[in-house]
């Protein structure tokens, strides 16, 4: 006899999920999806009500923001969907549930003056200093930062390659095309990457699973990775990793205010912003295929390191 709990409906939904998204997204429905177990997954999924799951969104807003709580909806609606295409239920409690509006995180990029000091601060670990400066002069992506290798870099044409991406100790494919991208560096740039081949260039090529875009197939590369972890000796694991090991105690020795290192991608997209430089060209560093993320996610005018336009406009 077939399993018509909402438990079985659940585990269904993950199962048809491995091969469609990303690790580090089945992970987080997985925890969701174990909560909606706990909640009611022993019940029939015909004995589901709307009111049930209007109950239900009101115990994720005492402990879920609104963003997870959208995302326990989707697996809500897949199961219920499912459901109904098998013919169990006539009527699918999840109708008319919208979801919820969500905040988006004010960007908070560092400015020149906090940059300056953090150039300023002596470290033990080198690496994670260069990594810094280079997605700040760059605005790589944390994941892609802590995966690129000295293959991927061209010195004579001041060229780099981003093809890769290290999220949750998993080395990818970027999810759109549009992140495997080349961006051009600039003389600083050029000059910490001389700086940090001192330090690891001399690495020999380590074996890699690189993850494909279909979530399934993995190739394997000889990659000379360019920024380790001081304290492992080892390429750092996450951005999470970095930042606990070695971003956040490094704000601190500098005395600037604490803000993940993903604001470093926030910093160079501001400071273009404010200095001028088109939103073509910007969009085109980040991997985007138009302006209109950099004006929705990525840059913020920089007032304190603006130029003084109004004088600029009678001169």
């Amino acid at each position: 006899m077939k399993d018509l709990t909402v438990s079985n409906y659940v585990k269904q939904y993950l199962s048809s999920r491995t091969h469609e998204v990303a690790p580090s997204t089945l992970r987080s429905e997985r925890c969701k999806a174990s909560k909606i177990i706990k909640l009611f997954g022993q019940r029939y999924i015909d004995s589901v009500t709307h009111s049930d799951i209007i109950q239900l969104r009101q115990k994720l807003h005492k402990s879920y923001a609104n963003k997870s709580i959208n995302e326990f909806y989707i697996i809500l609606r897949a199961i219920f969907n499912n459901a109904f295409r098998d013919g169990l239920i006539t009527r699918n409690p999840m109708d008319g549930i919208q979801n919820l509006s969500v905040c988006h995180a004010e960007p908070s990029p560092f400015t020149r003056a906090e940059l300056t000091a953090l150039a300023q601060t002596n470290v033990r670990c080198l690496s994670g200093k260069n990594a810094f400066q280079l997605c700040a002069l760059t605005g790589l992506r944390i994941s892609e930062l802590l995966a690129i290798s000295w293959e991927d870099i061209d010195f004579i044409n001041a060229k780099l390659k981003v093809r890769i991406a290290l999220v949750d100790k998993q080395y990818k494919t970027p999810k759109t095309p549009g992140s495997q991208r080349t961006v051009e560096l600039c003389a600083s740039a050029i000059s910490i990457l001389t700086q940090q081949k001192l330090i690891t260039g001399h690495r020999k090529p380590r074996k890699i699973s690189v993850l494909q875009r279909d979530n399934k197939t993995k190739k394997i590369e000889n990659l000379s990775l360019v920024f380790y972890n001081t304290q492992t000796n080892q390429p750092f694991l996450s951005a999470k990793q970095f930042n606990k090991t070695f971003f956040t105690p490094f704000l601190i020795s500098a005395e600037v205010k604490h803000r993940g290192a993903g604001q470093l991608r926030h910093t160079f997209a501001s400071q273009a912003l404010t200095s001028g430089i088109s939103k073509e060209w910007i969009a085109r560093q980040l991997g985007h295929e138009s302006t209109a993320m950099i004006d929705i996610h990525y840059a913020r005018w920089m007032c304190a390191d603006a130029p003084d336009f109004v004088n600029c406009v009678f001169r």
